[in-house]
């Protein structure tokens, strides 16, 4: 099926007609201008934004993430029909890292077309500077593009601080990289060794966070209360990953199963990770991996039914995702240096 034919049928389901706009740009409108979605619609067109920290763009609540689709065991055809249709929804922050096998290579194409709709993310998960400045001009050379909105550290947890913020670590290569041009803002992204991060926050040149953060993992890692108090000090960007707590099993294996999530497995459940994301105060966007239509309309569904949690559910939520923490435990790594020396 051609791709535009596709994502009019998607569109179409959620009660959408595109009709070219300036320069190209679908518009999610009528005919006659006036808004043709019905009260149910589930595109993000008109729900409130949040505003993206000191950045200071506003995003909707939903935003992108390639790595569930960016491997080269998908087609390269579904890729592009999904991400067009979630821009054409109302996306606008990608997601995207070298280490997504092909995703950088995929949106190449949507990039040469739509790269002005588009609040572009990448990464480099190198420990120095000449090491990610290597990382990130590969990665604009796979898009086609020559700079990012924001580059993130990738897993900073990874390496202890001072070598990252050291002379000649990472971050010292993102600030090259922000000098030469080739992107407007730092971030740093992290699952792990929680401790790791306020430190290279408290550098005051990460502009945004984006952090592992469900309702289960809370009770592991527990970044909402040990990293962000200090990105919020900062006024940094905070963005959720990880709100559907991940695949299971193995990545990829997961992935080849087109798993949508632990936590979007019913509706309720995706509805409750959602609510839960959305409470964390000054969350900006949840980055989502998403790998199908099917997909992106029941996010888009769930995005758009968030209620903040009130106290009842909130203590409901929190019992639950503590028996599921100790069924999970500390899968994505270490908690923090102390836990990683204690093997």
């Amino acid at each position: 099926m051609e791709p535009m034919l596709e994502r009019r049928r998607f569109l179409k389901g959620l009660g959408v007609s595109i009709v070219s706009g300036v320069a190209g740009t679908p518009l999610l409108h009528g005919a006659e201008g006036a808004s043709t979605l019905p009260s149910d619609r589930v595109t993000l067109d008109d729900l409130p934004k949040r505003k993206l920290g000191r950045i200071g763009i506003d995003v909707a609540p939903l935003s992108f993430g390639t790595a569930a689709m960016g491997h080269a065991f998908y087609e390269a055809e579904p890729f592009e029909q999904v991400i067009n249709a979630a821009i054409d929804s109302g996306v606008r922050y990608i997601d995207v890292a070298p280490i997504y096998d092909v995703a950088e290579t995929r949106l190449k194409p949507i990039l040469a077309k739509r790269r002005k709709e588009i609040f572009l993310v990448t990464k480099a998960m190198k420990p120095t500077r000449d090491e990610v400045l290597r990382s990130l001009e590969t990665s604009f050379t796979s898009m086609g593009v020559e700079e990012a909105d924001l580059c993130h550290i990738h897993n900073a947890g990874f390496w202890p601080p001072e070598e990252v913020i050291g002379k000649g670590g990472a971050l010292e290569g993102m600030l090259e990289a922000r000098k030469r041009g080739w992107t407007r803002y730092i971030g740093c992204s992290g699952h792990m060794r929680v401790d790791r991060f306020a430190p290279l926050i408290e550098t005051d040149e990460i502009d945004l966070v984006m952090l592992a953060m469900n309702f289960v993992d809370v009770h592991t890692y527990n970044f909402e209360e040990r990293v962000l108090p200090v990105a919020r000090k900062h006024n940094c960007a905070i963005v959720c990953m990880k709100v559907y707590g991940g695949v299971s099993g193995d990545v990829w294996g997961g992935y080849r199963k087109l798993n949508p999530g632990r936590l979007a497995q019913d509706e309720a459940t995706r509805q409750a990770a959602v609510d839960y994301a959305l409470s964390i105060p000054g969350v900006s966007t949840c980055v989502v991996g998403i790998k199908s239509l099917e997909e992106l309309r029941l996010s888009i569904k769930a995005f758009r039914n968030h209620r903040p949690l009130d106290e009842p559910r909130r203590q409901a939520l929190a019992a639950r995702g503590a028996e599921l923490a100790r069924q999970w435990g500390p899968r994505f790594g270490p908690v923090d240096e102390s836990s990683a020396t204690q093997g």
